[in-house]
């Protein structure tokens, strides 16, 4: 019974990243969830190139393994791992690369408003190499 309401837990966690994800940064789409990963494995959320996005709702923090896990779904086309995790009644915390910050692995949290800031500077980058 656990299984199940983890599992639903979990889909309503990805669709409230994925609603929040298109408000904070007026996405025309709403990044859509990822249901082929049970089968092939992968990222959450689909939409939201090049951003490689995990998202994880649960009271104990496992950040170290949620990392792992979303740099081992990096693909071509979502190359930036991303973690997104909740706990009940809190904000959402982020997890990127600490390579961003001249690390050479690991992981930084970030809270909301710096995580926006990120998000920003690194589609401006993006945008100047097109």
């Amino acid at each position: 019974m656990s299984r199940i309401n983890s599992r639903n837990k979990g889909a309503r966690a990805e669709l409230q990243a994925a609603k929040w994800l298109k408000l904070k940064f007026k996405l025309e789409n709403e990044p859509q969830r990822n249901l082929e990963q049970v089968r092939s494995g992968g990222h959450d959320l689909n939409g939201f190139p090049p951003f490689c996005i995990e998202v994880k709702h649960c009271e104990t923090l496992a950040l170290r393994s949620w990392w792992i896990q979303a740099v081992a779904s990096v693909t071509r086309d979502y190359s930036v791992p991303v973690v997104m995790a909740k706990q009940n009644r809190k904000p959402w915390i982020f997890l990127i690369s600490a390579r961003e910050i001249g690390l050479e692995r690991g992981f930084i949290q970030l809270q909301e408003n710096e995580f926006i800031k990120w998000i920003n500077l690194h589609l401006g980058a993006q945008d100047e190499e097109i």
